[in-house]
């Protein structure tokens, strides 16, 4: 999977703002990821679980504010979830591709 377009996507979807942020989501340091896309590296197994699970708490965060968002915004936040839901599953398979 590629971390690059990852990125660009959950920054478009307001997820992150920065690479240090995302770096973060992976449970590494600030600069680890854009060290990575210097040598051209990609995160080990564990990492990618731990940025499943940060999209999890994020998703999990989502769906509580679109209980209390006001109807005209609550279309919005809904199809941000169903594309941070379809980036967490295209995530998972390439965990499972990892762990095989």
């Amino acid at each position: 999977m590629d971390t690059r377009k990852l990125y660009a996507n959950l920054k478009s979807l307001g997820t992150v703002e920065t690479a240090d942020e995302y770096s973060n989501m992976f449970g590494y340091g600030g600069s680890t990821i854009r060290s990575q896309w210097a040598k051209d590296t990609s995160p080990d197994l564990s990492a990618w679980v731990r940025l499943w699970f940060s999209l999890n708490s994020i998703a999990d965060d989502t769906e509580g504010v679109i209980k209390t968002t006001h109807n005209s915004e609550r279309d919005a936040y809904l199809q941000g979830l169903e594309e941070l839901h379809v980036i967490q599953s295209k995530i998972w398979k390439h965990i499972a591709a990892l762990a095989t």
